[in-house]
């Protein structure tokens, strides 16, 4: 009988026991959520938070 390799995922505080194989799917996508290392490797910074501003009318030339 094969032996399942099994792996701790946190949920907050919570442990819970799974197959290694879905933990280190979930870490990934966990990584494309958080954009934070991506931009650490890349040397950017998060954009400010803006409001829009007014828009102008457009006008067109018929």
């Amino acid at each position: 009988m094969a032996e399942e390799l099994f792996g701790w995922l946190f949920i907050g505080s919570i442990p819970l026991l799974y197959e290694k194989k879905k933990v280190a799917r979930q870490f990934q996508v966990e990584a494309w959520l958080d954009l934070t290392q991506v931009l650490k490797e890349l040397e950017l910074d998060k954009a400010e938070k803006t409001t829009p501003t007014e828009h102008k009318p457009a006008s067109y030339i018929v």
